[in-house]
């Protein structure tokens, strides 16, 4: 009875150190600005690690832990308080499950090299460990990068200038090294009988200082450099507001579709003036592959012709197939054979051109916008299509880079849920994209912190290759961010709003623009090299063991 009575009270302190690393972890994340919290949140965890021998209790501890970490964070992503769609709250239930089981990967992995090497000092491998699966676990198609330990510093413009070299993750690895060193200074002093002395005290106080300054100082040189160019672009955001759940229940009525286009550009006339070059809307604004409706494109293209401004849209592109190599994600016109495959994608339209150029996304939000290796499951597709039938997009192929030919500049634009991907949006600046415009639909999900998680990633892309950031939302937020990270014209959560902002595009290339994910491939190299030590050295310790007993 005393054994069991001791075993309640161990679990109830267990209960303490995971709910604490959960609510410091949760709070660390936008829209809350506490990114300090992160620097501390994974010690409790790390403490708890200490007090768990088995694999199966560790497991169910840190499914506990990273799940309430993931409904303080993603509790939006079910739309549970917005139009409660059953498929989204299914897709965004399941998400809930299984994100935490992701997160146990590499900290089982920390668990079993810190229970093997039987060392306080072992905590420096989780830095190098959680890093490399943070970025594992972006190259994927089940991918879902959105709570990777840097974002949490998006607030925190000095900390986060260092991303021009080592990316997000260089953030996240910070983060890290220093959770690791508070862990280890709390361990050794706790086994001091007589408390810290003063001296100590204000030692180890003056090491953790340091340590958490040292991307400031980084970020104050890098923020005293001036950029010579003298190319400016104004550039004008349309937030319109439409109801995704109506715009998309009208999808079949083409004069509904067009009358949307009419509004779009009736927001546009209102504001033009001489000073803006390019106008944007966002994420699925026109329901139709325009450039093959004749009529509607013709009356569209004179308006660009005429205000002498161009237009950069978010539209459904269709491709049609007779024969050949069908997509799997391509639908069946009834009654013929002729299959179609959908796109959400940009249409970029400009004055005194005709040419047509489109992007059609490529990093597909799993399950919501298409079934992660949808042609192996083709099964799969018609089950788990979504009601309002956006779940099923075609894959783009393309890496577009448009072409701005009255200011002879190059820019990418992508679509939503591409911009947490930074090594994508890099290749793109590698390619030439000298600005970035980012459109998206947040407006799923209501007024939660889902909008603003997004928008907040958006300032570590503009960072990392130092280009302006033009970022379109259909129900907000909208807003431009500078190459430092500074957010100008922030819009309000579902309101009608017009903003233009000067735009400066840029060619020179950041290290990370040129590198990519180096950091994160170089912590990738020395997490296999630790794990193949501690694996070598446990067969050496299980060898000499046998050889002792013989």
């Amino acid at each position: 009875m005393k054994f069991n009575v001791r075993s309640i009270q161990f679990d109830k302190n267990n209960v303490l150190l995971f709910v604490a690393t959960a609510f410091l972890l949760g709070l660390s994340f936008p829209p809350f600005p506490f990114g300090v919290l992160a620097y501390v949140g994974f010690v409790p965890f790390l403490f708890l690690i200490d007090r768990v021998d088995s694999y199966w209790r560790f497991f169910r501890y840190s499914y506990s832990t990273f799940f309430l970490f993931c409904v303080i964070t993603l509790y939006w992503v079910g739309g549970f308080t917005h139009m409660k769609d059953p498929y989204l709250m299914l897709a965004g239930g399941a998400l809930l499950l299984v994100q935490p089981l992701i997160f146990t990967i590499p900290s089982s992995i920390y668990f079993a090299i810190r229970k093997s090497l039987k060392s306080d000092t072992a905590v420096v491998a989780l830095p190098f460990i959680w890093v490399s699966f943070e970025w594992l676990y972006a190259l994927g198609e089940f991918s879902f990068p959105w709570l990777t330990l840097g974002n949490t510093q998006t607030y925190q413009i000095l900390k986060i200038q260092i991303t021009e070299i080592t990316g997000v993750y260089g953030l996240s690895f910070w983060i890290l090294l220093m959770n690791a060193v508070v862990y280890i200074i709390l361990r050794r002093n706790s086994r001091f009988k007589f408390g810290i002395s003063v001296k100590r005290t204000v030692f180890i106080s003056i090491i953790l200082v340091i340590i958490y300054i040292v991307p400031d100082l980084y970020g104050i040189f890098a923020l005293q450099r001036e950029y010579n160019g003298t190319q400016r672009l104004n550039i004008g955001i349309v937030q319109p507001n439409v109801d995704p759940w109506e715009k998309w229940e009208g999808v079949n009525d083409l004069s509904g579709r067009w009358g949307q286009v009419t509004r779009y550009l009736s927001l546009i006339r209102s504001h033009l003036d001489d000073s803006l070059d390019m106008a944007v809307l966002p994420e699925s604004a026109i329901l139709m592959n325009l450039p093959h409706y004749r009529d509607e494109y013709n009356e569209y293209k004179k308006f660009v012709d005429s205000s002498d401004v161009g237009i950069i849209a978010g539209y459904i592109k269709v491709k049609y197939y007779e024969k050949g190599d069908i997509p799997v994600s391509a639908s069946k016109i009834p009654g013929t054979n002729i299959y179609y495959d959908s796109y959400n994608s940009i249409l970029y339209t400009q004055p005194g051109s005709a040419t047509i150029q489109s992007y059609s996304k490529m990093r597909l939000v799993p399950f919501a916008e298409r079934i992660p290796y949808a042609e192996s499951v083709p099964f799969l597709i018609e089950p788990l299509r979504w009601g309002v039938g956006i779940s099923n997009w075609g894959k783009g192929q393309d890496t577009t880079i448009f072409y701005d030919v009255g200011k002879k500049s190059h820019f990418l634009a992508m679509v939503c849920y591409e911009s947490i991907f930074p090594e994508f949006v890099g290749s793109f600046v590698k390619k030439g994209a000298e600005f970035l415009i980012f459109i998206t639909n947040d407006s799923w999900w209501g007024n939660t912190s889902g909008a603003r998680q997004h928008k907040q990633y958006a300032v570590l892309r503009a960072v990392e290759n130092r280009r302006w950031v033009v970022r379109c939302a259909n129900g907000g937020i909208s807003c431009f961010i500078d190459p430092e990270g500074h957010v100008y014209d922030e819009t309000s959560m579902y309101t009608v709003d017009f903003i233009h902002h000067d735009i400066q595009p840029r060619k020179e290339l950041t290290f990370y623009s040129r590198h990519g994910d180096l950091f994160a491939r170089i912590c990738a190299i020395i997490a296999l090299i630790i794990i193949l030590f501690t694996v070598s050295y446990s067969i050496y310790l299980k060898v000499k063991n046998v050889q002792a007993i013989h």
